[in-house]
């Protein structure tokens, strides 16, 4: 974890990480990965899919924590939160447009430069 703490110091590699990450979320749903409901009624258990699609919702959170962090800006974390919940609720997913602003709201603060006020943690 130290190692991808300090390459994402870079504000590159977080935004290429981020949109790396970010695809599979805009993918997976043809597949039906953001409905658990749908794996458990039809297969009995929780699908491969959704597992992935979750899995990118954790790591872009960790990403925009990481990223904030360093920049004095933690809270940036909410973005990719709040796109998970309107990505997976299931009445909530049909506001598709949401989790795309949280997306681009979380890479437009993540790319900017630490702030000279607040500590950096990574140090």
């Amino acid at each position: 974890m130290d190692a991808l703490k300090e390459k994402l110091r870079d504000k590159n590699f977080y935004m290429w990480l981020y949109i790396a990450v970010m695809v599979p979320t805009y993918v997976l749903p043809y597949v039906g990965s953001n409905s658990i409901l749908l794996g458990a009624a039809s297969f009995g258990g929780t699908l491969p899919q959704f597992l992935a699609h979750l899995a990118c919702l954790i790591a872009l959170c960790v990403l925009a924590k990481f990223r904030g962090d360093h920049i004095g800006k933690g809270w940036i974390v909410w973005f990719p939160i709040l796109a998970a919940i309107f990505d997976m609720v299931p009445l909530l997913s049909l506001l598709f447009f949401v989790p795309t602003v949280m997306h681009i709201c979380a890479l437009v603060i993540g790319m900017g430069e630490p702030d000279e006020t607040s500590p950096d943690i990574f140090s």
